[in-house]
């Protein structure tokens, strides 16, 4: 007799039915460049991701990959989200998404620093089995 053990797994619908974890971070982005970053790395792969930005004067941006090309090099992408590929976030705003990843960037769109928060409802699925953004038709620049 075989035995059917299921686990967490992106293609698993059971694994985004279940109850999430719940994720709450907040920081300054840098200041200095135009759309340096910060990251948030959650500890499982997210369900929804909820991005405010709690400036009330300068907009921000989010992405999945790094904007710089220092900082891509520096975590091993080979593209970058300076080609446009980022979601604005007006002041005093936020953005929900309901995405399956293990990271979000957040950015200024000036050169000065704005504060943000991050909300993630994360799954049961480890970041080990999340593919990979990088190079994925309609991401790369």
């Amino acid at each position: 007799m075989s035995s059917n053990v299921y686990t967490a797994g992106l293609r698993n619908v059971g694994s985004y039915q279940v109850s999430g974890h719940p994720y709450l971070s907040g920081s300054d982005t840098p200041a200095g460049t135009a759309f340096s970053s910060s990251v948030f790395v959650f500890p499982y792969v997210s369900k929804t991701i909820v991005v405010s930005n709690e400036n009330s004067v300068t907009g921000a941006c989010v992405s999945f990959v790094p904007y710089l090309s220092s900082q891509a090099t520096a975590e091993g992408f080979t593209k970058t989200s300076s080609g446009g590929h980022w979601l604005y976030i007006a002041p005093n705003s936020s953005i929900e998404l309901n995405v399956k990843s293990e990271k979000v960037y957040v950015g200024s769109t000036t050169t000065g620093k704005i504060e943000v928060s991050v909300f993630a409802e994360l799954t049961n699925i480890p970041v080990a089995r999340m593919y990979s953004f990088d190079n994925l038709e309609g991401i790369s620049s």
